[in-house]
């Protein structure tokens, strides 16, 4: 899988330096190319990448904040795409003094981009003048900023920063998120699900009594309720489960499932499954596999095989048993469990070979 920071390559580079200087005819685009990639480009991270670009913008506009606020809402009016992502940054590094101007121009960038990161400074900051911003945001009519009132505040942003002191104001943030709970857009409304599945690492009961406190709103509302309990319902929470009506099964008549015990590395696996009930109702079947690690313990991991109303679930599930980016694979015994409405229905194991890694 590429890596995402080899998009900047010097032809984009040049391309984005031509929109400044369709901005701005005086754009010094030699001194942006030559400093941008100066001084270890190569080995910059995606996010280090991000802050350089941002920092040699603004070196080059040379003056201040609000006065580039300006030329950044001009930009991100042209512009479309995660290219951009630098531009929040700019005001996120050097807008933290002009919290008006910060704000009009995230509105705009948010769009073109994504400004999820950028808020979390001035969170950080003053967050309750931020939070009254993102407030207004909730009730936009633009789903861009509604999306940004809910995926600026969540608890583990992936890749964003950590704000301190964020659980004392989780009610408020409730609040907000019960603005957006039957959002038309999916876009939203998946921040909103995101967003509260963060929440259930920390406060998973709490979380419940909201999710059951919304149920049946409407079939937005309720699309955000299963995907924010993933992970409750991956983990078997009893409540989560009861929720959506996983109850625990006594009716279960046949349960079949076949799978190689031997596996080398760069195979294909298939497994075969068929459970069968007497009585149809709301079943969820999962495959839980707990992978070998390389100091010899174990890390679950439980994939999605049915969820339906049925009497039988029958299928195939299929894994390459190959290095990705997300995990590699290690030499040992790899533990399976099939489970429906959360209770285990079998177990079994499969010895993985041929993969060759050097410890570090």
């Amino acid at each position: 899988m590429a890596d995402l920071r080899d998009m900047y390559t010097e032809e984009k580079l040049k391309e984005i330096a031509a929109v400044f200087e369709a901005v701005e005819s005086t754009f010094p685009t030699a001194t942006f190319l030559t400093d941008v990639q100066k001084d270890g480009w190569e080995e910059l991270t995606l996010r280090e990448r991000h802050e350089r670009l941002a920092r040699v913008l603004m070196v080059c506009l040379a003056r201040p904040f609000h006065q580039v606020a300006s030329f950044l809402q001009e930009v991100g009016s042209k512009v479309q795409g995660f290219t951009w992502l630098f531009l929040p940054d700019l005001v996120s590094l050097f807008g933290l003094e002009d919290f008006q101007a910060s704000m009009q121009t995230l509105e705009v960038l948010t769009e073109s981009s994504s400004a999820e990161f950028a808020i979390r400074p001035f969170l950080m900051l003053d967050f309750l003048n931020t939070f009254e911003q993102m407030k207004f945001w909730a009730v936009s009519s633009n789903e861009h900023h509604r999306r940004l009132a809910s995926e600026g505040l969540r608890p583990n942003l992936p890749w964003g920063k950590k704000i301190s002191g964020l659980d004392q104001y989780r009610l408020q943030i409730w609040a907000l998120l019960e603005t957006l709970k039957g959002d038309s857009s999916l876009y939203v409304r998946k921040s909103v699900a995101n967003h509260l599945n963060d929440w259930t690492r920390i406060h998973p009961d709490q979380v419940l009594d909201l999710l059951e406190s919304w149920q049946g709103s409407s079939k937005e509302t309720d699309w955000i309720i299963k995907r924010a309990a993933r992970n409750l319902l991956k983990a078997g929470h009893p409540r989560a489960l009861a929720l959506f009506g996983y109850e625990s099964r006594q009716d279960v008549e046949r349960v079949f499932w076949s799978f190689p015990n031997q596996i080398e590395s760069g195979e294909h696996m298939v497994l075969d499954y068929e459970v069968q009930l007497t009585q149809k109702g709301p079943l969820r079947l999962e495959l839980q596999v707990d992978f070998m690690k390389s100091n010899g313990k174990q890390s679950s991991k439980t994939f999605m095989l049915r969820d339906r109303e049925a009497t039988i679930l029958q299928g195939q599930w299929t894994y390459d048993w190959v290095d990705k980016t997300t995990r590699k694979h290690w030499n040992g015994q790899h533990s399976l469990r099939l489970l429906l409405n959360g209770q285990v229905l079998d177990e079994g194991w499969i010895e993985v070979s041929g993969f060759d890694h050097k410890k570090k």
